[in-house]
C-alpha cells in the first residue's frame, strides 16, 4: 500500500491508544504498527477496539501478521471488511 494513501481521522483515533510511541501527527499508511509500540496484548486489545468502534467482525483470515503490520495495511483489511458488509446487505 502506497504511503501517500489518506488514513481517516476517525481511524487514527481509534487506533492512537494502542501506539505509545506515536508522535501526535498525522499517522500514515507506511507506519509500522511494532515501531510505534504495538505489541501482541496491545494486537488484542486494539482488534477488540476496532469491531466495537467500526462495528464490524474481522474474518479468520485476516487475523495476520500482515494485516497488522502497518497502519495501512490495517486501514486496507477494516476498509476490505466494511466495504463486504455494505455489500452484504444488499
Amino acid at each position: 500500500m502506497p504511503a501517500s494513501t489518506a488514513i481517516p481521522q476517525r481511524f487514527q483515533d481509534l487506533i492512537r491508544p494502542f501506539l505509545p510511541y506515536a508522535d501526535a501527527g498525522e499517522l500514515d499508511a507506511g507506519h509500522e504498527l511494532a515501531a510505534l509500540g504495538l505489541d501482541s496484548m496491545g494486537v488484542v486489545q486494539l482488534l477488540a477496539a476496532l469491531e466495537e468502534g467500526y462495528d464490524l467482525e474481522f474474518p479468520d483470515d485476516a487475523l495476520n501478521q500482515d494485516t497488522f503490520a502497518t497502519v495501512g495495511s490495517l486501514w486496507q483489511t477494516v476498509a476490505g471488511v466494511l466495504s463486504d458488509d455494505q455489500h452484504g446487505d444488499e
